[in-house]
């Protein structure tokens, strides 16, 4: 698919500000920045779409939840002993 031009009408000055020095910082142009800033918003799934992948789950069981926790405190230290980070009392 082609690109398609986009016209955003009573844009606030200080939102237009932001994105201009956001574009600087990144050393690109604005109309770049704003291209990437639409991109990762449209790959993000919005709060209506959160609430019903959200309904469409089952909770988490106690074994599950105790399996995913000891994962990750065994994830935890191994990154401590990694960084020769002292361990958690």
């Amino acid at each position: 698919m082609g690109g398609v031009d986009v016209n955003v009408k009573n844009l606030e000055a200080e939102v237009l500000e932001r994105l201009a020095e956001q574009a600087a910082a990144e050393g690109m142009s604005q109309q770049e920045w704003i291209r990437q800033a639409l991109r990762r918003t449209a790959a993000r799934m919005s709060p209506a779409e959160l609430m019903a992948a959200r309904a469409q789950q089952q909770p988490m069981t106690e074994r599950e939840f105790e399996q995913l926790r000891a994962k990750a405190a065994a994830r935890r230290e191994a990154a401590l002993e990694r960084l020769g980070a002292p361990r958690r009392r």
